[in-house]
């Protein structure tokens, strides 16, 4: 049987939900209580950011005599998905400090511009300049990026970037992070 809020059911159990998503985003608001019991019954919890525009859901902590599987799966990133993860995160506090726009909209050259200055100076930039736009990519699919329909090659940071990413250790892990790469490139 259909429910009212399948829709917006459907988007959360496939990752991420975003305002931007008008129908379904409007459907959960909507439907807020009845999703919530919903998924209760499968030991999950919805997590609703309102002002920030994201919802996805989270696997309850059960007693240890019930096991249940887990939905979601933790994936590792590689080096260059990671350095752009805290590239954006920063960008995104830069533009929260100073009053920025509550959409944080970076173009794609800022983006490489932004990744290459922790990376030292390539002997082929045409294959670096390749993996940072496949890099990209990878962060549009994983949810953190989204490719605007403009005339410009722009990206808008998704908010939700900060649960994944701390605040807190993103200049010491930037400096390791570039410390690495340049020991990785020395020994290639």
């Amino acid at each position: 049987m259909i429910r009212e809020y399948s829709l917006s059911s459907i988007t959360l159990l496939k990752g991420i939900l975003y305002d931007h998503q008008k129908e379904a985003w409007s459907n959960l608001l909507q439907f807020e209580a009845e999703i919530k019991k919903y998924f209760d019954a499968l030991a999950l919890d919805v997590y609703i950011d309102k002002s920030e525009g994201y919802a996805y859901l989270v696997q309850k902590e059960l007693e240890e005599e019930v096991q249940l599987p887990k939905l979601g799966e933790k994936r590792q990133l590689n080096f260059f998905t990671s350095l752009l993860c805290i590239v954006l995160r920063k960008y995104l506090l830069e533009q929260d400090a100073h009053g920025g726009n509550i959409r944080a909209i970076i173009s794609g050259a800022e983006i490489v511009n932004r990744i290459k200055t922790f990376l030292p100076t390539a002997t082929d930039e045409v294959r670096q300049q390749d993996r940072i736009v496949s890099t990209i990519n990878k962060v549009v699919e994983i949810g953190f990026l989204r490719k605007l329909e403009d005339d410009g090659n722009n990206y808008e940071i998704h908010r939700i970037i900060k649960g994944y990413v701390n605040a807190d250790v993103i200049e010491s892990t930037l400096q390791r992070i570039k410390q690495y790469a340049a020991e990785k490139y020395l020994s290639e």
